[in-house]
């Protein structure tokens, strides 16, 4: 294998700060409640979860997150949402998109 082949290579493999998912969330979809599992290496970084609406509307923020929280449904309509994990710069850790069904 040639070096530039084993660069890419080595490029492809998971890892936390670009390519792999590191948020988890169950159940999806969901009624009244969704948590959110975060899988990192380093388990004393904080992050920030904004959850916006289809229509790109903030809907939520919880500041300070862990490696696991929850998020209260109750004044989330039916529909689906968009969630972004940002570190405490506030760089895009990670997003992605949960359903509500109630």
């Amino acid at each position: 294998m040639s070096l530039i082949g084993k660069a890419q290579s080595e490029k492809t493999q998971p890892n936390p700060d670009g390519g792999s998912k590191i948020v988890k969330l169950y159940p999806n979809p969901a009624t009244t409640i969704i948590n959110f599992v975060i899988d990192q290496h380093n388990n004393d970084h904080l992050y920030d979860l904004i959850v916006y609406n289809f229509l790109g509307k903030k809907i939520d923020q919880l500041k300070g997150v862990g490696n696991r929280t929850s998020v209260n449904l109750d004044n989330y309509y039916n529909g689906l949402y968009i969630f972004q994990l940002r570190d405490q710069r506030g760089n895009l850790i990670e997003s992605g998109k949960f359903n509500v069904v109630k």
